[in-house]
């Protein structure tokens, strides 16, 4: 009895200090030592991969950005060029000449200050003129080099949101694999054709406003298109770009001729001649004392055995409206293939020739030739639409559609019976 009770305290004892042992029992956990270096480390690695995301997501941008701006710039919608048309019928009047009073002024000291007016006239409409000039790749013996395959002055005529239409020489730019147009201050931009006119050797080249820089661009004028028909023998006219072949040259002259006509194909248009000397190969516009545009020049027009053809020529400017309307849309140019000539009541009273457009000749292989038209023939109706003039004509053909059959209503002669009325379908080319 004594042991038992001697072993049961022991057990208790045991199985108090046991209780007593795990009661006292704890886990301490102790934070690490914060590894400062290693810290930086990390930091350093994320700023590192930011950077590097940032600067390839900004070269990328910057290399779609253009293109997508382009896209857009393609994708907008352009509005159609419109070019208000004149009235030939408005009849021109004379402006009375002052009498000239006394002047202590000499002869130089006259010509002195109207060749400043003329320079102050033309201030302006300079700031309009461009040079062009068309460059194709041809290899050279000695390296591969850009030459000039023709160069001609132009002059800005419109603009809109994204461009400058600037009209030109076609030959300056026919051949070009590459278009260069250099401003009045010197800066040189690429071109590109919009539509040019084999007939009148006239074409349109479009500038990208976003290519020129804001200096540059206020410096730019756009020029105005004026009324050729109001022009009469006498009138006061400027000539700017280069009507002698040199570069920004400006002369002043008169008017001595506007009764001269030019045929090309399907139209004819007015010829002015001025008393201004000019070159062979000389290029720019005509102004009139309003500095308005009243004349292209041209001076591949005329008769070559005529001592005029070195005086500056130029293509009245309203009976060009719709032409140059036509180029700046990009827009097709209809084909028949007709040289004519207006015979006016007068003319047919006098000489016993139906009035209408009489056909000096039809091209080879033209739709006119096609379908039977002839030399002599005197066109009086497109599609029952009376013609009386050339203008006439090629206004109710440019209404066309490329494949588009037109009726034409001719009068031919028939020899000592006189004339007889015939029909010729014909089928419009669009070029």
């Amino acid at each position: 009895m004594g042991n038992e009770k001697n072993i049961n305290s022991r057990d208790k004892k045991s199985s108090k200090g046991e209780e007593k042992n795990y009661d006292f029992i704890r886990e301490t956990i102790k934070n690490r030592p914060l590894d400062k270096k290693r810290l930086l480390y990390r930091i350093g690695a994320l700023a590192g991969a930011g950077i590097i995301i940032g600067v390839t997501a900004a070269l990328a941008f910057s290399v779609a950005a253009p293109r997508l701006v382009r896209k857009l710039d393609e994708g907008k919608q352009q509005a159609k060029i419109d070019i208000p048309q004149d009235d030939p019928s408005v009849t021109p009047t004379a402006t009375p000449v002052p009498v000239a009073m006394p002047s202590e002024e000499s002869a130089m000291e006259q010509a002195e200050r109207a060749y400043q007016e003329a320079l102050q006239i033309s201030e302006e409409p300079r700031k309009a003129i461009v040079s062009v000039v068309g460059q194709k790749e041809k290899e050279d013996i000695l390296d591969n080099t850009l030459l000039t395959s023709g160069r001609a002055m132009g002059i800005i005529i419109l603009e809109d949101y994204r461009d400058y239409y600037i009209l030109t020489q076609q030959t300056a730019v026919k051949k070009a694999e590459n278009i260069q147009v250099t401003f009045q201050d010197g800066t040189i931009v690429n071109g590109a054709i919009k539509k040019s006119d084999s007939r009148t050797d006239l074409a349109v080249v479009t500038v990208h406003k976003r290519d020129v820089d804001k200096k540059t661009q206020e410096g730019v004028s756009v020029a105005v298109l004026g009324n050729s028909y109001s022009l009469i023998q006498g009138k006061t006219v400027i000539a700017i770009g280069s009507p002698s072949g040199y570069d920004d040259s400006v002369y002043f002259g008169t008017i001595t001729s506007v009764s001269n006509k030019v045929a090309v194909t399907d139209t004819e248009y007015n010829l002015l001649i001025t008393d201004i000397l000019g070159s062979q190969q000389g290029s720019g516009v005509l102004l009139d004392t309003d500095g308005e545009v009243i004349g292209l020049i041209a001076q591949d027009y005329g008769d070559e055995k005529n001592e005029s053809k070195t005086m500056v020529k130029a293509l009245a400017v309203s009976q060009l409206k719709p032409l140059i309307e036509t180029l700046s849309n990009g827009e097709a140019i209809q084909y028949l293939g007709v040289r004519g000539k207006d015979i006016s009541e007068n003319v047919s009273n006098s000489i016993d020739i139906p009035q209408g457009v009489y056909v000096k000749s039809v091209e080879d292989n033209s739709p006119a030739m096609e379908a039977g038209l002839q030399s002599g023939d005197v066109i009086q109706k497109i599609d029952g639409k009376e013609i009386e003039t050339m203008q006439q004509y090629s206004s109710q053909l440019q209404k066309c559609e490329g494949g588009q059959k037109v009726s034409l209503t001719v009068m031919r002669s028939k020899g000592a019976e006189g004339y007889a009325e015939m029909k010729i379908e014909a089928e419009v080319e669009s070029r």
